[in-house]
């Protein structure tokens, strides 16, 4: 009998040996890891769009603005925010009088007639800090609610002695204004119209002017990636910056690796082998459709934003980048933008390693086109926006942007 039982227990010496041989996939002990390769940290939350609650259009009517509404003369104006206002079911438009502090509500067909037939030419001015106020005290933002507000942004308090002195302390103003809100946030985008003199003959090509969407930062984005899509496809986009948002983190997956296998679902990849090659890579698949657009659409500003390193001394860089973006998605109005990056690592010089890396946002980075535009040194300059700058820069400093600055985390193994 001793003679039998001793076959099975060679058997199972022999497995607890060759187990206790085996080297865990998380060999190095990173806290952030189990043994088994599985991830221990919290991911934390997302940053996804939401559709508004309810949506509101403000139109600037100003002596500046009539060439965007002369009478019975097509302009990329009048298209583009006929295009915009329709798509949201015709919520109407508020068009903003008495240099701002009045807001007359049109239904959408009313105000497409006006505006089609030269009804909104005036001799007023530009008073963006009263026309933002009166946005402001009436917008639920907390609550999901949305404000539009249409204009060229060019601030003219016209008939005051102190004009220079008002356009100084501009910045100061809007920064106050806003700071009473605490979390709203604000996308600019820029467009662009032709610009008829008072005979209807083009006067500038291409005269920007900007929707203003402001509330909370996921509804935000939402309309953001609407008209943003509308005035692309026309090739009308001229480009945008915004404030006051979370970004958090973006969600994201991976593609097919190179000589290494992934753990499952796990941001864990094993059996790196260097005899095979000196090299394994990553495909990190970035989803970045709710984010600035600018961070999609270069790629040299995508690379600056992501920020790599290895915790354990192997080298890395970041190889190729493919982004695909499709802003009509299931053939609807539906931003689906993801950059597949590759992370190329080797020289490793433990068994493990792990790939920190974070994506910071492009706050202040503009168009060098957008630069010159917002910097315009006279209101009369058709091509250029006049005060946009102030505007922006007071807003910046009433409400910031954030996101998660606690690195994601790729495990690295030779384990099998």
């Amino acid at each position: 009998m001793k003679k039998s039982l001793s076959v099975p227990i060679v058997l199972i010496a022999i497995a607890m040996g060759l187990v206790s041989c085996s080297s865990p996939i998380n060999s190095i002990n990173d806290p952030h890891f189990d043994e088994s390769g599985v991830y221990l940290d919290s991911l934390g939350s997302t940053f996804h769009s939401a559709f508004p609650t309810s949506l509101d259009f403000y139109v600037e009517v100003s002596g500046s603005m009539n060439g965007f509404f002369r009478a019975n003369r097509p302009t990329a104006f009048k298209t583009d925010v006929w295009a915009i206002v329709s798509n949201f079911d015709n919520p109407g438009v508020s068009v903003l009088s008495n240099t701002g502090t009045q807001a007359t509500k049109f239904t959408g067909d009313q105000f497409r007639s006006r505006m089609n037939s030269g009804g909104f030419v005036s001799t007023a001015s530009t008073q963006v800090p009263a026309m933002l106020e009166t946005i402001l005290q009436s917008l639920d933002y907390e609550n999901g609610a949305v404000a539009v507000l249409i204009s060229d942004m060019k601030y003219s308090p016209v008939g005051s002695k102190a004009m220079s002195v008002l356009l100084q302390q501009y910045a100061t103003d809007i920064r106050n204004i806003v700071g009473r809100f605490p979390g709203s946030a604000y996308s600019i985008i820029g467009a662009y119209s032709e610009y008829l003199d008072a005979k209807g003959n083009i006067a500038c090509e291409k005269s920007p002017y900007y929707y203003v969407v402001i509330g909370k930062d996921v509804c935000v984005a939402e309309v953001r990636n609407c008209i943003t899509t509308i005035i692309s496809d026309k090739d009308n986009y001229l480009d945008n910056i915004e404030t006051g948002f979370d970004y958090k983190r973006p969600a994201y997956g991976f593609g097919v690796p190179d000589n290494i296998i992934q753990l499952d679902e796990e941001p864990t990849f094993y059996n790196y082998d260097v005899s095979y090659s000196d090299t394994c890579k990553v495909v990190l698949n970035l989803d970045l459709s709710d984010f600035r657009w600018l961070i999609a659409s270069d790629e040299d500003v995508l690379r600056e934003c992501l920020k790599v390193k290895a915790a354990y001394g192997s080298e890395i860089e970041v190889g190729k980048i493919n982004i695909s973006i499709n802003n009509h998605n299931q053939k609807k109005l539906e931003r689906l933008a993801v950059a597949s990056v590759e992370l190329k690592l080797w020289n490793m010089p433990m068994d493990a390693d792990v790939i920190e890396w974070t994506l910071d946002h492009p706050e202040y980075s503009v168009t060098d086109t957008f630069m010159q535009i917002q910097n315009a040194a006279a209101e009369a300059d058709l091509t250029g926006s006049f005060s946009l700058a102030n505007f922006i820069q007071g807003v910046f400093q009433a409400v910031q942007n954030h996101w998660n600055q606690e690195p994601n985390r790729i495990l690295i193994s030779k384990s099998n």
